[in-house]
């Protein structure tokens, strides 16, 4: 039974790539301290349109420009260098699965079935380079923009942002039980996936045999059941992702006409100007991308949390034989060998 996640497990792999994470970073906080700046040059721009002011706006729109490219160049930065970390990070990974399986007994090899080990050595691994990079190049972003943009709007009018904060937690409990919930039928789809894999590779390598036994029908009736567990099992996901994102949509909708009736209120109360609140209305619309990648990647996360509970299984076994202390080192052989008392066993029930 799963008592916590393994992400903490994956500390060490990042240390090496820490510079490259580092630069990373420094261009994430550059791409996402722009959208603040942004939502006043929409107020500003909206203002000069109601002066009819052809020539200001023209230059509030160069400005916005060049901003616009300086922060396209620190996403580029972001992204390419995260790539970077998390392939070399799962190239790490992947190689001391592969040593440590190397280490262990042949009994382990004997009641395991390959396809599994493949798949963990392959797709599960895969699968956590990617939530590695999506957290530093897509959660992370997203998590600063939300802060930054939030710290913003409070101080355009805090009164206007306190009736947006209200939905707040109970759009933040729904997507906390949606990720568990995905997390749970990922677990259940991946094993699935093992599942099939083992048995092609039982039939595929024994082929002969099953030919000559006759046995097709049998190994097609094994396949076909497989196949429909797998299936079954996707379907429940993608089911539990179609309910989801309507519900979380429907509550940004809901969250938007707040912004727009209580907007109307204030500004009929003189607490806010009319550009203002463009600049207000742009910086909410800022925060709609942000909290729709947040919960996809935390759906992600929680499938991948999946992936590394496997991977860090295989770390936990250790292997069976393991040479004793103080076991004498044997010198170059030069002649006979002889053989005195001597035992070995997997199990005490099959001492040989």
């Amino acid at each position: 039974m799963k008592t916590r996640s393994h992400y903490w497990q994956l500390l060490p792999y990042l240390r090496p790539q820490r510079v490259t994470i580092g630069q990373a970073l420094a261009c994430t906080v550059g791409f996402v301290a722009v959208w603040p700046l942004l939502a006043w040059l929409a107020g500003r721009i909206a203002a000069y349109v109601g002066q009819g002011n052809v020539d200001a706006i023209a230059q509030v729109a160069g400005i916005a420009a060049l901003i616009f490219l300086g922060q396209k160049l620190a996403q580029y930065g972001q992204d390419t260098l995260m790539a970077k970390a998390a392939l070399s990070i799962t190239l790490d990974l992947r190689k001391n699965v592969y040593a440590h399986l190397q280490t262990l007994s042949l009994d382990y090899f004997e009641t395991t079935r390959t396809g599994d080990l493949s798949y963990r050595l392959t797709e599960d691994i895969d699968r956590i380079g990617e939530v590695v990079n999506k957290f530093f190049h897509q959660f992370l972003p997203s998590v600063l923009q939300l802060i930054a943009v939030f710290a913003y709007v409070v101080y355009l009018n805090w009164q206007l942002t306190l009736g947006i904060v209200l939905i707040a937690p109970l759009m933040g409990l729904l997507i906390g039980w949606f990720g568990e919930r995905m997390r749970q039928f990922s677990r259940r789809s991946q094993n699935r996936v093992s599942d099939l894999s083992a048995l092609l590779i039982e039939v595929f390598s024994g082929i002969r045999l099953v030919q000559a036994f006759a046995a097709e029908d049998y190994t097609l009736e094994r396949f076909s059941q497989e196949a429909e567990h797998n299936r079954n099992a996707k379907y429940a996901a993608e089911r539990l992702k179609a309910i989801q994102f309507p519900v979380v949509g429907f509550l940004e909708a809901m969250c938007l006409l707040l912004v727009f009736l209580l907007g109307g209120w204030q500004i009929a109360q003189g607490n806010l100007t009319g550009s203002e609140f463009v600049s207000y209305g742009a910086a909410v619309a800022m925060l709609i991308d942000p909290i729709a990648i947040v919960t996809s990647n935390y759906n992600e996360f929680k499938q991948g949390e999946a992936s590394v509970d496997r991977i860090f299984e295989l770390f936990a076994i250790v292997p069976t034989v393991i040479e004793k202390e103080g076991a004498m080192i044997l010198p170059p052989v030069t002649g006979k060998v002889e053989y005195r008392q001597i035992s070995f066993a997997y199990t005490q029930a099959q001492e040989n």
